[in-house]
């Protein structure tokens, strides 16, 4: 990016965020398929394996999800009995969002995960970590104007 504004593409900042949020996801995919998971419903998951229970108000905002995205999400989830919902009405941000038994179970062959994406991106282990502090700085930037 150039301190000119232009209306190119690859002038852009989100282009390049786009393409790299695209590529983690495809390349998430196959891995996630074998344990009946979507990308969004894993970063779900995520969420309730270091947590065992959080409300809705704190997945929507980690998650930077709207009420109409996160709620099929949890419906699916809830079909597969990987979480469960409280009997609070879901629309509410303190509806409660459980972990299973099953969901529980998930997190054992997930824990692999996170190094297989560094093995198929081949790119070391520092090296994301380094981008991955560059993302959550720009986050945090954005979470202070929120």
């Amino acid at each position: 990016m150039t301190t000119k504004s232009t209306l190119t593409l690859n002038e852009q900042l989100c282009f390049p965020v786009y393409g790299s949020t695209r590529i983690i996801s495809r390349l998430y995919q196959p891995v996630l398929a074998k344990l009946q998971l979507s990308y969004p419903e894993y970063l779900v998951m995520l969420m309730l394996w270091e947590n065992n229970e959080v409300n809705i108000g704190q997945i929507r905002r980690q998650l930077y999800l709207n009420k109409e995205s996160l709620l099929p999400i949890l419906n699916a989830l809830q079909q597969k009995s990987f979480i469960t919902l409280q009997d609070q009405d879901p629309d509410t941000l303190e509806a409660k969002v459980s972990i299973t038994k099953t969901g529980l179970a998930l997190k054992t062959k997930a824990k692999r995960i996170p190094f297989s994406l560094s093995r198929v991106l081949n790119t070391p282990v520092e090296e994301l970590g380094s981008m991955q502090l560059l993302i959550k700085n720009f986050l945090s930037r954005f979470e202070k104007k929120r």
